[in-house]
């Protein structure tokens, strides 16, 4: 968490960063930070090590194992791509294909990727025992299988892979849905949504702040009034972005701290802004949710 009474955070003291040159020059890799809180190692092959991930993981663990956690971190990176698999026969590859959510700044060009919703990419990954690794475009190239297909392919196994486990929590007075599990495509099942939960024709609130965690709110106010349904909107928009903004900074594995509008399959950012302290819903969206609310019945302090 941040602010004005926020407690200095011991993984940002520079440890870590220390940590993962020492591994990385043991490995035969030379390092430089880059943009991005960012790590790039070069050597016998050239990748990029997410510092904001490395320290919401170390948060979890004593201080005396964040030695042996960048170890095994750093060293598992490297060996998964010095050591590739190869791909390509894609009648052996094409079962441990996924695809999986990333911000749009981790496709830095030439990943197999394809825009989800602001701020997101779908990317298709090669998941092995070891790790988790991203396709390229150049890999992709070579197969049979191309565009959407290839996307409904990773998806498909995904979903093969089970379900989530789904639990329903009050967040304040807002009551939401929570998807979770121990896998790293939990966002990946936002593709389809619906099948989890009843969903009426206003659609859904959406948070989904780190890989393991999705959070939604169908849209399913049945109040006669337009003030209270804009009231009610507006309170579970508050509550999920307040949510979505700490579990994005506690992580691991950060990936938005917005709310989105989730409807008929697609996936809109909500600009909320706050008055005073009431927070004003977009027009596009209030208009469809809500219905004929004044600005003066929308403009009351929750």
């Amino acid at each position: 968490m941040t602010g004005r009474h926020a407690r200095p955070d011991p993984a940002a003291d520079g440890t870590l960063d220390s940590l993962v040159v020492l591994v990385a020059e043991s490995l035969g890799y030379a390092c430089r930070a880059v943009a991005g809180d960012v790590i790039l190692l070069e050597g016998p092959t050239r990748l990029h090590v997410g510092m904001r991930d490395l320290r919401q993981i170390a948060r979890l663990v004593p201080r005396d194992d964040w030695p042996a956690l960048v170890s095994d971190h750093i060293t598992t990176l490297t060996t998964a791509l010095e050591e590739p698999l190869d791909l390509s026969d894609f009648d052996l590859a094409q079962h441990l294909l996924r695809t999986r959510l990333y911000q749009s700044e981790a496709d830095i060009g030439g990943l197999a990727a394809r825009p989800f919703a602001p701020g997101l990419i779908e990317a298709v990954v090669v998941d092995t025992p070891t790790a988790v690794r991203t396709v390229t475009a150049q890999e992709a190239a070579g197969w049979p299988v191309s565009g959407d297909a290839l996307f409904m392919l990773g998806r498909a196994n995904v979903r093969a892979d089970g379900p989530l486990r789904l639990e329903e929590h009050d967040l304040g007075r807002v009551r939401v849905a929570v998807l979770s599990g121990w896998t790293a495509y939990t966002a990946t099942h936002l593709a389809w949504l619906e099948e989890y939960l009843h969903i009426g024709s206003h659609g859904a609130l959406v948070t989904v702040p780190n890989r393991g965690l999705v959070v939604v709110h169908p849209l399913l106010s049945s109040d006669p009034s337009p003030r209270n349904r804009y009231r009610a909107a507006a309170s579970a928009a508050h509550e999920l972005h307040s949510h979505a903004r700490h579990a994005y900074e506690e992580g691991p594995g950060s990936l938005s701290p917005h709310v989105y509008w989730w409807r008929a399959g697609e996936m809109v950012r909500l600009a909320l802004r706050y008055q005073d302290d009431t927070v004003v819903l977009p027009e596009e969206f209030a208009a469809v949710v809500v219905g004929s609310a004044s600005r003066s019945e929308r403009a009351e302090p929750l």
